[in-house]
């Protein structure tokens, strides 16, 4: 054995010993390059659903094996025309630690920013904003949910870099850095986007619930909880902490212009969400903040549940719009809260309304809970009269209750003021 081999094979000794006594191990699957010499669809092969599949493998990188099922898009490795390639993830992916070994950490390079997947099993919790899983678990499986109902959400994966550690029976706990305490939505609501938060419940109202989002509001403000699949029900009064991500629902209807789109907070759901960390009273009736039009046309108002008196209610092509000192919001009935048989004004009648107030992408929104026509006219005093039980009025035709604040009123079909 010539000297060059000797050193050669002292230090092949010396970085398998490192190794060995090391307990953690990155393992590094390369889609980009290609490590795994997998077969790799081309635009060509497009209408091809067999080219490129995985689906079926057991694609082994170190101490872990990737294996996945098809989902609403077909789970294939993908070569663009520029010569980009990538997997595809259109369903679910597992990642398994061999026996003795535990997923600690994995970290995700994408292509043009398509990452939709969602942690669903496994004992961790996943940023999907910096593409990174943490936690302690032998095997992790990811779901792209999304891509059964939107157009392009299959996540683009160049790289995926899987860390692994001896195994324990430890319960993977998150680190109490990794969790922000906070104690109001409001706080929640100034977050950074993509902060995992444990957030207090104190007395917090759910205004209303569609197939996907609860609306939910305490003294400070208010949040979407937007894919949080907790059975909440309008009129719930939720007590005690949540732990979930800081989300958002961004719209910029034209990117080329100056006018910053707009933000709607969202509570989203985390690996640790669940209802067992608060308690629910049911049935309540809720309570509507009252708002001048122009004090309620603002983005800091999402999901609260808000009342605006003496609109004025008008149809103008498929949009309803309620008016007041010259400005407007849409209204709906989306959420299907108005009575049955209950019909939208549509040439500028006066009503109060109560709804969540909300933005769709394009404008904002309320999502009617409550309407109720108003008089426009006093029609039933009789001005020879002079009752002391009878009905006050305002000078808008609504009628009084209790103690009168200052202003100008109609009794017996007489003004008087009040100072």
């Amino acid at each position: 054995m010539n000297i060059i081999t000797k050193f050669g094979a002292i230090a092949l000794m010396c970085a398998w010993q490192l190794n060995a006594s090391a307990t953690t191990q990155e393992n590094l699957y390369d889609f980009a390059n290609n490590n795994l010499n997998l077969e790799v669809a081309t635009p060509s092969d497009w209408e091809d659903p067999t080219k490129g599949v995985i689906s079926g493998q057991e694609l082994r990188q170190g101490d872990v094996v990737l294996t996945s099922v098809d989902g609403a898009k077909v789970n294939r490795m993908w070569r663009t025309n520029a010569g980009v390639t990538y997997l595809q993830v259109g369903g679910k992916i597992t990642i398994t630690a061999d026996e003795g070994r535990a997923i600690i950490g994995i970290t995700f390079t994408v292509q043009n920013y398509k990452f939709f997947l969602e942690a669903q099993e496994g004992n961790g919790s996943l940023d999907a904003n910096s593409y990174v899983w943490t936690g302690n678990s032998t095997a992790i499986t990811f779901d792209n949910e999304n891509a059964a109902n939107e157009y392009n959400t299959q996540s683009l994966l160049l790289t995926m870099t899987v860390t692994t550690d001896d195994a324990n029976d430890e319960t993977y706990t998150p680190d109490a850095a990794t969790y922000v305490d906070v104690n109001s939505i409001a706080e929640f609501n100034a977050l950074e986007v993509g902060t995992l938060a444990k957030l207090s419940l104190n007395n917090a109202q759910v205004n209303g619930v569609d197939w996907s989002a609860a609306f939910v509001e305490d003294a400070t403000g208010a949040v979407e909880f937007d894919g949080i699949n907790l059975n909440l029900e309008r009129g719930d009064i939720l007590n005690g902490y949540i732990y979930v991500k800081r989300g958002q629902f961004y719209f910029d209807e034209d990117p080329d212009d100056d006018v910053p789109g707009r933000e709607r907070p969202q509570a989203t759901n985390d690996a640790l969400t669940s209802a067992d960390t608060f308690t629910m009273t049911s049935g309540n009736e809720l309570q509507p903040t009252v708002f001048t039009m122009g004090e309620l046309l603002n983005d800091a108002n999402f999901s609260k549940l808000v009342a605006l008196n003496n609109v004025s209610i008008t149809l103008n092509g498929r949009f309803y719009y309620a008016e007041a000192d010259g400005e407007q919001v849409r209204v709906n009935d989306m959420l299907g809260y108005l009575p049955q048989g209950t019909e939208i004004p549509q040439n500028g009648e006066a009503c109060n309304i109560t709804g969540i107030f909300s933005w769709n992408g394009m404008a904002y929104q309320i999502y009617l809970t409550d309407l109720e026509l108003t008089p426009t006219a006093i029609t039933t005093v009789d001005a020879d009269t002079n009752d002391s039980q009878a009905p006050v009025y305002d000078l808008m035709g609504r009628r009084m209750h209790g103690a009168l604040p200052a202003g100008i009123y109609i009794k017996n079909g007489r003004k008087f003021i009040v100072r």
